[in-house]
């Protein structure tokens, strides 16, 4: 279920920037989608990559970690929002892509009994 969220929210900006009021709602709920989808999920997931004695270090260095990138990523949208639309849609898509490897990466060597 966690593959679908870089999916969605590579749509986000393409269809909640647009000017369409429409295609905007639908970007609004896909972002509320990949968000629940996300939260609901990634605490599982980290479970299943990290041993019991470590877990709750595991979830403090993946919350340092989302909300530095999140801190990244605005400043980086932000700035690109004033630039150009497409290259904001461009980069979104492109870091939604190298998400979506990297999490069928981290899937293929938990499911072989790698631990990461």
């Amino acid at each position: 279920m966690l593959l679908i969220v870089p999916v969605l929210t590579a749509l986000v900006p393409a269809l909640a920037l647009g000017d369409s009021l429409g295609l905007a709602l639908v970007g609004i709920a896909a972002w509320g989608a990949a968000t629940g989808i996300q939260d609901s999920t990634i605490k599982a997931v980290v479970a299943k990559l990290v041993p019991q004695a470590r877990l709750a270090g595991a979830y403090g260095v993946f919350a340092a970690i989302q909300g530095s990138a999140a801190l990244i990523g605005g400043l980086v949208v932000g700035a690109l929002y004033d630039v150009s639309r497409p290259w904001l849609i461009g980069v979104v898509a492109a870091g939604q892509g190298v998400a979506l490897v990297l999490l069928l990466v981290t899937e293929s060597r938990a499911g072989r009994g790698g631990s990461t």
